[in-house]
């Protein structure tokens, strides 16, 4: 649920969230009664269908009817018992039946909700069957017939007395410091059935962040209380988790409750009543300052660990910083600052398992950082800080991880990925690497004097044309870097659509994008803050974080948007 009080509920689905909780599966019995099994004519009899438990159905049909009409209703109730201290909830439905003529009759069989009531025989007479009560002489004037309907239901319409209701709010605590939780439990008490309970209007705790409890699965229990030497039932029907949010004296407001009244007879509507609880006023004492704390109030442990504690230069590790404990854990919601020799850490990515429970919100929060080694060796992940209030001390406790130690095994990265190029661009252009002994191996013929002079001259000749059209080349392109071949780009852009389209790991596809751009561009010297270098720059960024990134989730469309960015790049200034 929202950790801020929502709008105002239904009846319905407040009244089953405070006081009646869906059991894990349906419990209900149906019944139908009639209150005669042989009424004359003349009579009207009372078929009254019952459901009780949970998990009842919201709809049950009326039966089938055999020589008789329904004339009035349906009238319906909820009726709340307490027996042995637990609530348990009835709805009734209830028809007034009219015989057609006098032989037999029949209420059918009721079936809902999985749940069956047998039919039920009726026995219509000629005259009267109902025997009715003398005729009342009133001497003060008023009707000596009386009222018809009261006389047929035997109940009086109205109540004897105002039903003996109260509300209470009542605080764990009142004296607290910024970021303490206290449960905040309101309190029914009650001589009478409860039909239903509502907030009138939503209270709004101004000053605290507020979480609903976990309600139980089992109907709350009530036990007894004496208010001004009146006996109640008390229940409690709703608890909250309040954080003042800042020091002062705070309030906690008068909150209205509409309580529906049970009907206590046939045409009684039951009515309902409102309650208010009194305002709650509440000291919270500032929190120390000191640096590097930035909130954290409970008690909480902090650990680190890597995934793994060796690997191979260029390849990535994930380090978990884990923060558990009980308190104000959803406020926590910064990781540390983590910055490595030799290697670059990428954002963090957060994930939380919590519970809110009377004494705080418990469980753990984990910050997950992609580290990249950028050199062989050693890299040393120095102790992580984290601070917090111990309420309970009262101070500021700091709590350090272990030392963690990352070995890199292999060369360096710009080393390796440059010999990997060079090897490739030879074999490509040879087929093969050649072979220490083939290089001291003496040639197969011999050129005449003649054909060596040509050779240096065609040699020279190319070689002043190559000059002169590199010199041409780089007076067009200037500032704007390396102009790669219609090959490299055609090659690139290949790549790009490969790597949007086909199917592949995120790794595959982000070692291809980061190719392709390799293939256009090739090295981007630090210097050149050309908006050029700049968009490609940011690229390799994005591609390689993506490439190392802990996969936690679907990278598709990053994936599919790194590569029609890099696409319109290489276009434009390949």
């Amino acid at each position: 649920m929202s950790a801020r009080f929502g709008g105002v509920r239904s009846r319905a689905l407040l009244a089953a969230l405070l006081l009646f909780p869906a059991a894990a599966r349906a419990e209900f019995t149906l019944r139908s009664e009639v209150d005669a099994r042989k009424v004359s004519v003349q009579d009207q009899l009372q078929l009254t269908l019952t459901v009780e438990g949970s998990g009842a159905p919201d709809e049950i049909p009326l039966p089938a009817l055999a020589n008789l009409d329904a004339v009035a209703g349906p009238f319906q109730s909820t009726q709340v018992s307490i027996v042995n201290g637990r609530m348990s909830q009835s709805r009734s439905l209830t028809y007034v039946l009219q015989p057609r003529a006098a032989g037999k009759a029949e209420v059918g069989a009721v079936h809902a909700g999985g749940q069956s009531a047998p039919a039920i025989a009726i026995e219509v007479v000629g005259g009267q069957a109902r025997p009715r009560e003398p005729q009342r002489q009133d001497p003060f004037g008023r009707d000596p017939f009386g009222d018809p309907l009261e006389e047929f239901f035997g109940r009086r319409r109205g109540r004897a007395e105002a039903p003996r209701l109260l509300l209470e709010a009542q605080p764990s605590r009142t004296r607290l410091r910024v970021g303490e939780p206290l449960v905040l439990t309101y309190w029914l008490y009650t001589q009478t059935s409860v039909a239903d309970l509502q907030f009138k209007e939503a209270p709004q705790f101004a000053g605290f962040w507020v979480e609903d409890l976990e309600r139980p699965q089992a109907p709350p229990s009530g036990e007894p209380a004496t208010v001004e030497g009146q006996s109640y039932r008390r229940f409690p029907v709703l608890k909250k988790l309040l954080f003042p949010t800042k020091a002062g004296t705070l309030t906690i407001p008068a909150s209205v409750f509409r309580i529906g009244l049970a009907r206590t007879g046939f045409f009684d509507s039951g009515g309902s009543v409102e309650r208010t609880t009194r305002p709650i006023s509440v000291s919270v004492e500032p929190l120390p300052d000191a640096p590097g704390f930035s909130g954290a109030v409970g008690r909480f442990r902090a650990t680190a660990s890597l995934d793994r504690e060796a690997v191979p230069l260029g390849e990535a590790v994930t380090l978990r910083f884990r923060v558990e404990g009980t308190g104000n854990l959803k406020w926590i919601d910064r990781g540390p600052e983590v910055a490595l020799a030799g290697a670059k850490v990428f954002p963090p990515q957060s994930k939380s398992d919590l519970r809110t429970t009377p004494d705080g919100i418990a469980g753990s929060r984990t910050w997950e950082f992609v580290v990249v080694p950028e050199t062989s060796g050693v890299v040393e992940i120095r102790p992580l800080a984290f601070s917090y209030f111990d309420p309970a001390a009262g101070r500021i406790v700091t709590t350090e991880t272990a030392p963690l130690t990352l070995r890199v095994e292999g060369g360096t990265v710009a080393a390796g990925f440059v010999g990997a190029k060079a090897a490739s661009a030879v074999a490509r252009a040879t087929g093969a690497l050649p072979l220490r002994s083939d290089l001291g191996r003496p040639a197969a013929g011999v050129l005449s004097s003649r054909a060596l002079v040509a050779f240096a001259v065609l040699a020279l000749l190319l070689h002043a044309g190559l000059w002169g059209a590199a010199r041409l080349r780089g007076g067009a392109s200037g500032a704007s870097g390396r102009t790669a071949s219609a090959r490299s780009v055609r090659a690139a852009l290949r790549d790009l659509e490969r790597s949007g389209s086909e199917a592949m790991s995120k790794e595959q596809a982000a070692s291809l994008v980061e190719k392709a751009l390799d293939e256009a561009f090739g090295a981007i010297p630090d210097a050149d803050e050309s908006e050029r270098a700049r968009v490609v720059r940011a690229l390799l960024d994005d591609v390689r974080f993506v490439r190392y990134a802990p996969q936690l989730g679907d990278y598709s469309d990053k994936l599919r948007d790194l590569a029609a960015r890099a696409a319109e790049a290489v276009r434009r200034w390949a």
